[in-house]
């Protein structure tokens, strides 16, 4: 990719044409998503499997028109899953232009890494998250209860904990180009541990569909972890670049 210097309105360009992609893929997602609904939406049941109580475990849809846009919604969130690879590829196409050569030799590495640490998220969000989550709610019914499982609400709701579990999970990433730009050291940002856990555990708190702390800290916990990935990365790096800045000399 050659060097350019583009003016504001061929920034607006190029912005236009990676929303235009990325929504493409996305549409194309959606597409392949709603053809594989029915298969799809007993996937995203399992996490329930053995936590409803007997009598609630048969969902139910609370108006004539739901099943439509539950199976657009399901298209949705596997257009987004599907597409992420493609939307990666465009920011990274659009950002690319404003990095040195040698950065953008990461082109490759940031698409398959962002990529994987979202969908990472997402099902760490669908394995571990969703049904600890759910075990917990269904534990604070009282006696003489029952609930009525709609497949609106509970689609709305795993789809948004997922998401937001693949956007967190990209903080290794995020500290690792922080790092390779050199807009922050390594050692600046080791210096902030103790807010990073603090800030960890608040992000749970905001994240996670249960207020309790066992599944606060089954979010925190990696979001910390992730940090000091990103920043263990960082600092072979930045160790590397100074290494041949030094030989340089």
């Amino acid at each position: 990719m050659k060097e350019k210097n583009l003016t504001f309105i061929e920034h607006l360009a190029e912005l236009r044409r990676a929303l235009l992609i990325s929504g493409l893929a996305i549409l194309v997602g959606v597409v392949v998503g709603v053809i594989f609904s029915d298969y799809i939406d007993q996937i995203l049941r399992r996490p329930l499997d053995g936590v409803l109580p007997v009598g609630s475990d048969q969902p139910v849809f609370l108006g004539i028109f739901e099943p439509i846009f539950y199976r657009l919604k399901i298209g949705f969130i596997a257009g987004l899953l599907l597409a992420s690879p493609v939307v990666f590829w465009q920011l990274w196409w659009f950002i690319a232009p404003g990095l040195y050569p040698r950065e953008r030799r990461l082109a490759l590495p940031f698409i398959s890494s962002a990529t994987l640490f979202f969908l990472g998220g997402a099902a760490f969000c669908y394995f571990v998250v969703l049904p600890n989550a759910a075990a917990f709610s269904v534990g604070q019914m009282t006696e003489n209860t029952r609930i009525i499982l709609s497949l609106k609400t509970y689609l709305s709701n795993a789809a948004m904990f997922m998401l937001a579990f693949g956007v967190v999970f990209e903080t290794p990433v995020l500290v690792f180009l922080l790092c390779w730009i050199g807009i922050v050291s390594p050692s600046t940002l080791g210096r902030y541990r103790k807010y990073v856990l603090l800030l960890a555990f608040v992000v749970a708190a905001i994240v996670t569909p249960t207020p309790d702390a066992v599944n606060q800290t089954i979010m925190a916990v990696p979001i910390y972890v992730l940090y000091e990935l990103g920043l263990l990365a960082g600092r072979l790096v930045y160790r590397r670049r100074q290494t041949g800045d030094s030989r340089a000399e």
